[in-house]
């Protein structure tokens, strides 16, 4: 009787850990569009140690469908928007592993186009200047237990306010590739 006590406390202690260390991240964010509305965007990060190797983004658009969209690369996304009409996002390689795997994109930074129901890459001179501004976490993942970020809190100081971040704020065409 108590190796069946002591067993199931073992097991379960792993289980918890095992959760608590899943390199899974998932949050929900608010994310303010050009247009002035705000919608919420489900992320999914793998992540190694501090490294952000994989993301998913699931985003719901009425005017886009009934669906939910899902953007799937091995970039960390700093932009979700809409320009005339058309849903973008603008990721980032984390490491130069993830920056080759693109071709060591210019700027550092390769955008998608949400077209006939897929996502197509597209240059760093298609991105519109006017989605140029991040709206997205900065920051690898939030802060553990996170399950969801509004906009005020990503606007805060301490996600995406450090000096380190900061020219990730903004897409600058001037800025080289790290490869």
């Amino acid at each position: 009787m108590f190796r069946q006590i002591w067993a199931t406390v073992v097991l379960s202690g792993c289980f918890a850990n095992l959760a608590a260390c899943s390199p899974y991240v998932s949050w929900k964010e608010e994310v303010k569009l050009n247009d002035g509305r705000v919608i919420v965007v489900e992320q999914r990060k793998l992540v190694e140690g501090d490294i952000v190797r994989e993301s998913w983004l699931t985003i719901s658009l009425p005017e886009l469908g009934s669906k939910p969209i899902v953007w799937h690369e091995r970039l960390t996304p700093d932009i979700v928007n809409i320009d005339h009409g058309m849903l973008y996002v603008i990721g980032a390689p984390w490491t130069v592993r993830e920056s080759r795997i693109y071709g060591c994109p210019e700027h550092s930074t390769v955008g998608f186009i949400w077209r006939n129901g897929q996502w197509a890459r597209i240059p760093f001179a298609e991105i519109p200047i006017g989605i140029y501004d991040t709206n997205m976490l900065i920051d690898a993942v939030p802060p553990r237990g996170t399950s969801f970020l509004t906009i005020a809190e990503k606007d805060g100081k301490s996600l995406n306010g450090e000096p380190t971040n900061r020219f990730r704020r903004r897409l600058n065409p001037k800025r080289g590739n790290d490869c």
